[in-house]
């Protein structure tokens, strides 16, 4: 599994006298917040586990990587020596603890870090449904998504599913703000999606040509299932919208119209 920011524990540390997050393992470029700055420190091939000096991205003698809210070398400058100013503390927290006791406001959560990868069970929620059913879940309708024939582009299309009642400005401006936030990870290009659907797992039966993989992502009105499909010269991805509030609805109405059972006369 890659490492989560927001999730994780963090090594708390201080670098050039600035208070910073520290992590072993790579932290991945596309979940820095906004306004943050993250680094690699690289080591030495006669010392490849000291950290020697800073760096963007380090492909060799990687030590560790840090998350810092103040900038610690110039964006022209390749590297910085690191020598004796980097020094770690034995706690470790939450970037939303380090937030607090720092006085910063902490970053929002990322839609794409709300999904998990599905269970076998919810497999049918990634593929085509009757009416009936989709009508009985809320469903809204999916976005088939493409990413042509290079694997870096984003064509999509709408299919309406469902009441069309369902599709309300509301749903409308989340789903843009979910699909811009998964076009930062899962949905960035082809080889980022199949690289991450390695690794997070959510394996679902029912692919044709290739091991589809399904996530699920809830807001506080919606479930986006979000079907995986990387197979080249097909479309690579579906994501399938409900509306939480309609599908409560709907079974509430459906115990109140269940059968009545009479007393014997």
């Amino acid at each position: 599994m890659r490492l989560n920011i927001y999730e994780a524990l963090l090594q708390k540390a201080y670098l050039f006298g600035t208070p910073v997050l520290h992590s072993g393992d790579p932290i991945p470029q596309e979940d820095v917040p906004l306004g943050w700055y993250c680094y690699d420190l690289r080591g030495t091939s006669r010392a490849p586990h000291s950290p020697y000096s800073m760096v963007d991205h380090a492909d060799k003698f990687h030590t560790g990587s840090v998350l810092s809210l103040l900038p610690l070398k110039s964006e022209r400058t390749q590297s910085r020596l690191v020598k004796d100013q980097f020094r770690l503390t034995q706690e470790f927290v939450s970037l939303k603890t380090f937030c607090a006791e720092n006085n910063i406001t902490a970053p929002e959560i990322p839609f794409r870090h709300q999904m998990r990868p599905a269970i076998p069970e919810e497999t049918g929620l990634f593929y085509a449904l009757p009416p009936e059913k989709d009508e009985e879940l809320g469903t809204i309708g999916h976005l088939r998504i493409d990413f042509g024939r290079d694997g870096d582009e984003f064509w999509h299309t709408w299919w309406p599913r469902g009441p069309e009642g369902l599709n309300t400005p509301a749903f409308k401006e989340e789903l843009g703000k979910v699909v811009d936030d998964l076009r930062q990870g899962v949905l960035k290009d082809f080889s980022t999606m199949l690289r991450l659907c390695h690794i997070d797992g959510g394996e679902i039966a029912g692919g044709v040509c290739t091991q589809n993989y399904g996530f699920v992502l809830e807001t506080e009105r919606y479930r986006y299932c979000l079907r995986c499909n990387p197979v080249r010269g097909d479309y690579q991805a579906y994501l399938t919208c409900f509306d939480l509030r309609q599908q409560e609805l709907n079974q509430v109405q459906e115990q109140d119209s269940g059968p009545v059972l009479g007393g014997m006369g």
